[in-house]
């Protein structure tokens, strides 16, 4: 009896080890199986969240938060750019170093930010001053094409304690005005700056139901070659 009874400790022994093994194999997931959820999840939270601006407003996340915080403290005086980056934080939990070069770069286009104090120059490469020098605050043009609480789309922020723009309903093509590079996982953007005359020429014209053509230009001058722009299209080049 004694054996017996040890056989069948052997026999459950075995069974319950082979169903852990059973169990093991169902949980292993392959590299296919990798790619296919994890780094694709990877992939659309840097091209979404990081790196490349959205169509509906041409901007990346970073420099949307920036402006949002900075219409939040708008009162229509200059706001040390240090504080800027502090109050910004509450939406890109990124680290300060990441907004302060976007909010300069932002700064530089001379277009939604009303600057004062060193802030570089494009066109000899110097940085712009400390945040802790220079001020900035929204040029009047801003207030006037970026905003409307009514018809923007809100989202909590990363902690859930603030509310942020999903995009900004912006009323002037941005997206041309800038001129944006970012690079993703597996997706690279390349949009050149254009000349805002011309933009706003050619939105009345395209109100208007006409065809328009843009070509780029460049905030730094020169002179540059568009026979084979191609629209802006993939395999298009400028000779600059």
């Amino acid at each position: 009896m004694a054996d017996e009874h040890e056989n069948i400790e052997e026999r459950d022994e075995e069974f319950s080890q082979h169903e852990d093994q059973q169990e093991g194999l169902e949980q292993v997931i392959h590299v296919s199986g990798m790619y296919k959820e994890w780094f694709l999840d990877y992939a659309s939270y840097v091209i979404l969240e990081r790196a490349v601006p959205h169509m509906h407003d041409g901007l990346k996340p970073v420099q949307r938060r920036i402006l949002h915080s900075m219409k939040e403290m708008d009162d229509g005086r200059y706001h040390k750019v240090a504080n800027i980056i502090g109050n910004t934080m509450k939406y890109h939990p990124h680290g300060d170093a990441s907004i302060g070069d976007a909010l300069v770069q932002v700064g530089q286009r001379e277009l939604l930010i009303d600057c004062q104090g060193n802030w570089g120059n494009i066109l000899t490469g110097d940085r712009a001053a400390a945040p802790r020098y220079i001020e900035a605050r929204l040029t009047k043009f801003a207030l006037e094409v970026l905003f409307n609480a009514k018809t923007t789309n809100w989202q909590l922020s990363y902690d859930g304690r603030n509310r942020e723009p999903l995009t900004l309903p912006v009323k002037f093509p941005l997206l041309l005005a800038s001129g944006v590079e970012g690079i993703a996982v597996g997706l690279a953007c390349k949009l050149l700056p254009h000349n805002f005359v011309e933009l706003i020429d050619a939105s009345i014209s395209n109100l208007k139901g006409k065809k328009v053509k843009i070509y780029p230009d460049f905030p730094t001058g020169g002179l540059a070659d568009f026979e084979e722009y191609n629209d802006g299209l993939r395999g298009g080049r400028i000779k600059v």
